[in-house]
């Protein structure tokens, strides 16, 4: 009877305890799935380098193509050690036909090899092997290699070419493990992609935009005009300002897409998007319109159609606040592919059911995969030594780590390491964050969950590197490819990173705060009441600035000045004009580092910059300020004096190397577009999370504490009465 009664104690106390440590514990490696055991084989195409052959010097005569796309690699790549693999991801078009791709690889080699030592190179596509050859040294000459490419292997999309070094150094004695992280081939800069491609026949599909709008073909967009009516409403500068700043997104070097208003059509640019209420269109639009022979309900129309030698896409609506229905869709990659006629109805209420549906992507709600990120299955690091990948996060500028953050990694490794000095790191951009020791017990299925440490978080960082250190005893001289240490990230590994809150405005950081996560940032866009022409073309020009790889499902509105309210509308503003057309640049005088002086003739001195008369009446100034009257909001003041100080935003703008010169909270362009920067904001500390922030952010995890402490709760009730019902009948017993 007592030992019953124990055994019943310790397992109610067993019980008891268990919820507790689940509450804190992450994915056991025994509840983990995983894929198959990784295939070395797979990454190796010539284990032995020795039996390599010789690699292509002479370029592989071509077939004919339309066109031809040229991928530049833009930096030297090292690699390092005994075996080293690096990718590089290039872009094949939907409305592409590819009729050939080539890569044209230079490299140079170290003398570690100048003694004939085996070395090779293999290269994938899409992690398939397509060809091996072997590695001389030739007195540190670049040398070049021709890499056929099959067309069948590449995918709509991004295609990722990745090139593998394979080396053993040895001396007198040996193997020589102590350059076995040595530099030993660099991959030139001038290396690159080549693919020769025909345009597919695309049908006025409008699966195809933004081709034929923007293509390849057009890669600056010079030949399209975005089209507004004049005196254009709120909710038609709306609808232009997305579909702006999406197309912003689609240039390459440059980025000369123009808006206008409908005055102009028919005399500039030989594609048109034109952006309308039914009965404001052109008369050729309404034509095609009428064309469709279709009856309509609430909701947007969106058609595409030919007009001399270019196209015209159309988004128009009875009722304007459905044109950013239609721009909506036009934006979303997954609602746009399945238009395959040309034209398309979006009803009314079509963005709010998406986002109502949580269809957005992972991304959007801070959580992501590393399939997600990467579109692969996992990641692999074979070989010796020090490995790392980096996975780039494809967050928009500004966003900064918000508290809470969470990393979750799954993986396994091979059982040959020396596991007294292997490990894994992971790190936040360059800043080491977390590292977990290598077992043996493990190595078929491990886990490692953290926290995101304090100190990076109200930090930026455009990756997440993953780094294995994996260390092997006796590892001299080991040449077979199938005996290197290896280790796999699963694709379902996770982060969690949520967006906080940075303490500093800074057009570095642009489209934070106007922009965050890939969603507009209740972005509130303030314009003249009457614009002009160069006022349009800034217009269009911030949509493309603050546009980064903008989701269509974020807050934004555009106002006219007279209508904002500036003191009561809670929102991230960005205000545009003079200080005579725009009211509001007049209520913010008072707040501008540079103040405008002499009835907005041009700008006054302060303490930081003493400006000449002339000088102060021709530049440009793009300045942050702090809302007056809204904490934790943010207004961006673009000005001048006049039209031709506003136009040099847009002509120093249009050039994508300029932009990243962008800097500080004030930045001034004169007429030569030559730039000053300055910071004049106080920095603030950083935010931390309310407590009731804290809660629903943590949500899930708070509801399961409670659950499992009720259950605890429970079954300390019941280990107590079980043992006052012992005692109660020991007493019985002994009264008997």
């Amino acid at each position: 009877m007592k030992f019953y009664v124990i055994v019943s104690v310790f397992f109610a106390i067993l019980c008891m305890l268990t919820p507790s440590v689940i509450a804190f514990q992450v994915d056991s490696p025994e509840n983990i799935t995983t894929e198959e055991p990784v295939s070395i084989t797979n990454y190796v195409l010539s284990s032995d380098p020795e039996s390599a052959e010789e690699p292509q010097r002479v370029r592989p005569e071509t077939p004919e193509s339309q066109h031809v796309q040229i991928f530049k690699y833009s930096q030297n790549i090292v690699l390092q050690g005994i075996f080293e693999k690096t990718g590089y991801f290039f872009k094949v078009q939907k409305y592409w036909d590819s009729i050939y791709a080539l890569a044209q690889i230079e490299y140079t080699v170290s003398p570690l090899i100048a003694d004939d030592v085996p070395a090779s190179l293999t290269f994938f596509i899409n992690d398939q092997p397509i060809y091996s050859c072997a590695v001389h040294y030739e007195d540190g000459a670049p040398q070049i290699v021709y890499v056929p490419i099959p067309t069948e292997l590449l995918k709509e999309g991004f295609n990722e070419f990745a090139i593998t070094g394979y080396v053993r150094l040895y001396d007198e004695d040996g193997c020589l493990d102590d350059f076995s992280g040595a530099n030993w081939i660099s991959i030139s800069a001038s290396s690159f992609i080549e693919v020769g491609y025909d345009l597919a026949e695309f049908g006025g599909k409008l699966s195809y935009y933004p081709y034929p709008l923007v293509s390849s073909v057009d890669q600056i967009g010079a030949e399209l005009t975005i089209f507004v009516p004049s005196s254009a409403t709120e909710e038609e500068l709306r609808a232009a300002f997305m579909l702006r700043a999406d197309l912003g997104n689609e240039t390459t070097t440059e980025d000369r897409i123009a808006l206008q208003t409908l005055a102009h059509y028919g005399r500039s640019g030989k594609n048109a998007l034109i952006v309308a209420q039914l009965d404001r269109l052109p008369a050729e639009a309404r034509e095609q319109y009428n064309s469709l022979g279709q009856s309509f309900g609430e909701g947007a129309v969106v058609y595409e159609y030919e007009s001399g030698d270019g196209y015209v896409i159309v988004v128009t609506a009875s009722d304007e606040k459905d044109l950013s229905e239609g721009a909506a869709m036009l934006m979303d990659d997954d609602r746009v592919s399945q238009e395959k006629y040309s034209w398309a109805f979006v009803p009314s209420g079509s963005a709010q059911t998406v986002v109502q549906n949580s269809t957005l992507s992972a991304l959007i709600a801070n959580g992501e995969t590393i399939k997600g990120l990467t579109n692969q299955d996992g990641i692999n690091f074979i070989g010796p030594f020090h490995q790392a990948t980096n996975i780039y996060l494809p967050f928009s500028g500004g966003f900064v780590l918000g508290e809470g953050g969470k990393v979750e990694i799954k993986m396994r490794y091979s059982d040959n390491l020396d596991f007294d000095r292997s490990l894994m790191t992971v790190y936040w951009g360059s800043t080491p964050v977390a590292s977990k020791k290598l077992t043996m017990e493990n190595a078929d299925n491990d886990s490692f969950s953290f926290l995101m440490p304090s100190d990076v978080v109200g930090t930026h960082a455009d990756s997440i590197m993953i780094a294995f250190d994996l260390e092997i005893q006796e590892l001299y001289c080991t040449k077979r490819a199938d005996q290197m240490p290896w280790a796999y990230v699963s694709g379902d590994s996770t982060f969690y990173l949520p967006s906080g809150v940075s303490s500093t405005y800074d057009l570095g950081l642009r489209p934070y705060p106007f922009q965050v996560l890939g969603l507009f940032n209740n972005l509130a866009v303030v314009v003249p009441e009457e614009m002009s022409d160069t006022e349009y073309t800034l217009f269009g020009r911030l949509a493309a600035l603050m546009g980064t790889n903008v989701s269509p499902y974020g807050t934004m509105s555009v106002w006219r000045a007279g209508n904002y309210p500036l003191e009561t509308e809670n929102a991230n503003m960005i205000v545009l004009g003079t200080w005579h057309d725009n009211s509001v640049i007049r209520s913010l005088n008072d707040q501008l580092s540079f103040k405008f002086e002499d009835e907005g003739a041009r700008f006054g001195s302060n303490d930081q910059l003493l400006l000449s008369p002339r000088y102060a009446a021709e530049i440009s100034l793009l300045q942050i300020i702090r809302h007056p009257y809204q904490d934790g909001r943010a207004i961006l003041v673009v000005s001048g004096a006049d039209d031709n100080a506003l136009s040099l935003v847009d002509r120093f703008s249009a050039v994508q190397s300029n932009t990243w010169s962008f800097g500080g909270d004030t930045f001034i362009i004169d007429s030569d577009l030559e730039t000053k920067s300055f910071r004049f904001l106080e920095v603030l500390p950083a935010q931390r999370l309310t407590l009731q922030e804290r809660l629903a952010q943590h949500q899930d995890a708070v509801l399961f504490t409670l659950i499992s402490t009720s259950a605890m709760l429970i079954l300390f009730v019941g280990a107590l009465l079980i043992l006052l019902r012992y005692r109660r009948n020991v007493n019985e017993e002994r009264k008997k």
